[in-house]
């Protein structure tokens, strides 16, 4: 009797394990990567964030010129129409030269490493602190001048009204040669007067208290983080439920190495078997839903480029949970199938016969 009862509690918690460790798969890799700095660094990288920034920027620039056109800031149209004359060559000359997909990837992942700081930390202000040192040098390095005089000679000859519209540096036209020598300087002294103008670091958050809108988010951040970070605790020790479950099992039914190969092996094959079946289509079915019904729903005015960067993060960053959890899924069922192949290697083991005692002698 006490033997039934043990295997039928070796039935349950094996059962229990199933259903249980399924969902811990994916709270542990959600929960412990979620506020770390380094999910969203491989995210950016992998969705080519750094190489593909100047098309972003001539994405927005375009969009911000015809805004301009339609006449909804006089300010952005002076700013803006000029720069649209630039093609996705041209910035991906000119930021090359000046701002560099290197030096955007340090700066990011040392902004990114600040907030996750934050994130960890008791501190009541978010300082996000970005140094501008190396983009002030780039700005007045020769690099920075041969990358514009090398734009310009792709241009098309300036005529005199576009020479003097552009204020003495034209970016849609070439300038005859005889002028060139004072449109570089004339590029020297804007890029040394918008070097100056520059701190040497920035607080992306310095302006948060001045504004509402940031400011109440920073807030929000704040008040989130106690929560979130009891969250990444529980997932970090979410594992021990199924190690529980499984010590119960070895506890209650395992007599020999075949029976925990085998009470061990089945229950961590199936559960793998199926959070791997449920990990593997996740962030392709996010990437199709995002690219064929959310993308598709923004207004036609938003930049495009940036929407579907914006979106190609976020999968990213969901593909990086779904492989964390399948890693440990597929460990899990490889695992188990191992077990159970090498139970087969072992014989079940002989229970006792009972036999009836000898009769007694007659005499």
């Amino acid at each position: 009797m006490l033997r039934f009862l043990a295997r039928f509690a070796a039935v349950l918690c094996a059962i229990a394990f199933l259903f249980l460790t399924i969902p811990v798969v994916f709270f542990h890799a959600a929960g412990t990567r979620i506020l770390q700095a380094q999910t969203y660094k491989h995210a950016l990288v992998k969705e080519r964030f750094y190489e593909r920034f100047p098309e972003l920027v001539a994405d927005t620039a375009m969009h911000e010129a015809q805004r301009g056109r339609a006449g909804t800031a006089g300010r952005t149209q002076d700013a803006a129409v000029p720069l649209a004359q630039l093609t996705l060559a041209d910035w991906h000359s000119l930021l090359g030269a000046i701002a560099p997909a290197a030096y955007l990837q340090q700066e990011v992942e040392r902004g990114l490493d600040q907030v996750a700081g934050f994130l960890h930390s008791d501190a009541l202000t978010l300082s996000v602190q970005i140094s501008l040192v190396e983009l002030k040098r780039r700005l007045v390095s020769p690099e920075a001048e041969r990358a514009y005089a090398g734009m310009l000679q792709t241009k098309p000859l300036c005529t005199p009204q576009q020479l003097e519209e552009a204020g003495g540096l034209p970016v849609g036209c070439r300038p005859p040669p005889e002028r060139m020598p004072q449109v570089l300087q004339d590029f020297r002294a804007a890029m040394r007067s918008v070097a100056d103008s520059m701190p040497d670091t920035y607080d992306l958050f310095a302006l948060a208290s001045a504004h509402a809108g940031a400011g109440n988010r920073v807030a929000a951040l704040v008040e989130a983080r106690g929560p979130l970070r009891r969250i990444e605790r529980w997932a970090q020790w979410s594992p021990a439920v199924p190690a529980a479950l499984l010590l119960l099992i070895a506890l209650f039914a395992v007599r020999s190495l075949r029976g925990w190969l085998l009470w061990w092996g089945i229950p961590c094959f199936l559960a793998g078997s199926v959070a791997a079946v449920l990990a593997l289509p996740v962030a392709p079915i996010t990437r199709l839903v995002f690219t064929s019904f959310v993308v598709p729903a923004f207004p036609p005015e938003a930049p495009a480029v940036m929407v579907k960067t914006m979106f190609g993060l976020m999968t990213a960053v969901v593909q990086e949970v779904m492989t964390a959890a399948l890693t440990p899924a597929c460990i899990m069922a490889g695992g188990g199938l191992l077990g159970m192949i090498v139970a087969r290697f072992f014989k079940p083991r002989a229970v006792p016969v009972a036999t009836a005692p000898p009769p007694p002698p007659t005499g």
